[in-house]
C-alpha cells in the first residue's frame, strides 16, 4: 500500500508496513510519537439489531447470568443492556437507535456514545482501539475524539453506562431493553478473547510507570481534568469519595460483577458522603452517611428517604490503565488513604 492512499493524519511520516497482509499498516508519526496498526476488515459492524425487553430474552436462557453486559442507565424504560459476547464480540462496533457502542477487549472497556450511524473498525492508536465514521474520519474508540478527517477535533458524546453482569442487571432492571436474540442462531456467540492481540501490544508504547499497564481503573473526566480511579485492590464493595474540577463525585465499586461507575456526590442541594455498607443487599450495596439511603450501582435510591431519587452519572469509562493513560497523559491518579 502506497502511502499517498493513506489518511493525511498517516501520510506525516511512513516508517514500516506490516507485513500481515496488504490492508494492514504501521504508521509511525515522529511529532507525537503514536503508533497505528490498520486493519479495517478485521471486524464486521452491527446496525440496528432488532429489540425487545431484558425480561422477554432472559426467559430463552440464551444469555448466561455471568455474562458481561453494557448497560445505559438514564432513558426510558430504566435503559438497557447488550450482552457482549452476543453482540460486541464479534463486530466491535454497534450502530444503533439505543446508541453507538464501541468494544475494545485489549484496553478492557466498552464505550456507550449518543446514537449515531456508519462507523467501523479500523485499527489501534497507541494500543487503543480506532473506528472509522462515515465520511471516513478517525475517531479514539475510548475517548470519542476525533484525530484526523473531516470532523477532526470533534467529539462523540458519552451516555450514562456501566459494565456489569446479565443476571445483576436483570435484578435491577428486567423492564429495561435489549436485543432480540431470537432462537439463539441469528446472532452467534463469540467467545470474549482472552489474550491481548499482537497489534495492541505492538502499538502501546511505554506506558506511564505509575500503575500496572493492565491495572483496572474508572477514568472520570470533568471539564477538561481526568482522574483514574484504581479498581484491583479496593475489595469486594468500595466507594471513593473525590472532587475534580472543583466537583463532587463518588466511584461505586462493586467486585461480583466488576462494576465501578461515577456518579455527582449532590442530590438536590445536599452534598453526600456514600460508602460501600457491608449488611446492603447486593442489589443496593451503597449507603449515604448524611440520611441513610440505599443506592443501586444504576444509581438508584431505594431503601430511605431519599428512595426514587437519581444520581447524575458523571463521565466516566472502566479501562485498563495504559488505555486511559495513552488518551489522558496528564491525568491524575485517586490516592485512597487520603
Amino acid at each position: 500500500m502506497q502511502a499517498r492512499f493513506l489518511p493525511r493524519y498517516f501520510r506525516a511520516v511512513v516508517v514500516t508496513a506490516v507485513l500481515v497482509s496488504c490492508a494492514d499498516v504501521l504508521a509511525h508519526d515522529s511529532a507525537s510519537q503514536d503508533r497505528i496498526v490498520v486493519k479495517p476488515s478485521l471486524y464486521q459492524a452491527l446496525t440496528e439489531p432488532p429489540c425487545s425487553y431484558c425480561s422477554t430474552q432472559h426467559r430463552k436462557g440464551i444469555i448466561r447470568n455471568s455474562d458481561s453486559v453494557i448497560a445505559w442507565l438514564r432513558a426510558a424504560h430504566n435503559g438497557g443492556a447488550v450482552s457482549v459476547r452476543h453482540f460486541l464480540s464479534g463486530p466491535r462496533v454497534i450502530n444503533d437507535t439505543y446508541g453507538l457502542f464501541f468494544y475494545d477487549p485489549d484496553g478492557g472497556y466498552i464505550a456507550a456514545y449518543e446514537k449515531d450511524y456508519g462507523y467501523s473498525f479500523y485499527g489501534w492508536k497507541n494500543g487503543v482501539m480506532i473506528v472509522k465514521g462515515p465520511d471516513d474520519s478517525l475517531w479514539s474508540a475510548l475517548s470519542g475524539v476525533c484525530f484526523d478527517g473531516p470532523k477532526q477535533g470533534q467529539r462523540l458524546k458519552r451516555i450514562p453506562s456501566m459494565v456489569t453482569e446479565w443476571g445483576y442487571w436483570m435484578m435491577l432492571h428486567p423492564e429495561s431493553t435489549a436485543y432480540d436474540l431470537f432462537d439463539g442462531h441469528k446472532y452467534e456467540p463469540t467467545p470474549l478473547p482472552k489474550v491481548m492481540s499482537n497489534e495492541a501490544k505492538q502499538t502501546m508504547g511505554i506506558v506511564d510507570p505509575r500503575l500496572r499497564p493492565k491495572a483496572d481503573v474508572l477514568g472520570v473526566e470533568i471539564e477538561g481534568q481526568t482522574k483514574a480511579f484504581p479498581l484491583d485492590q479496593a475489595g469486594q464493595r468500595a466507594c471513593f469519595n473525590d472532587a475534580l474540577a472543583d466537583q463532587e463525585l463518588a466511584v461505586f465499586w462493586y467486585r461480583p460483577t466488576r462494576t465501578a461507575v461515577a456518579y455527582s456526590r449532590k442530590v438536590d442541594e445536599q452534598t453526600l458522603t456514600f460508602y460501600a455498607d457491608s449488611i446492603s443487599p447486593d442489589s443496593a450495596p451503597i449507603k449515604d452517611r448524611e440520611t441513610g439511603t440505599r443506592w443501586t450501582l444504576a444509581g438508584r435510591g431505594v431503601d430511605g428517604p431519599l428512595r426514587g431519587k437519581e444520581l447524575r452519572w458523571v463521565n466516566s469509562i472502566q479501562c485498563r490503565w495504559y488505555a486511559w493513560v495513552a488518551e489522558s497523559p496528564e491525568t491524575e491518579v485517586h490516592d485512597p488513604t487520603e
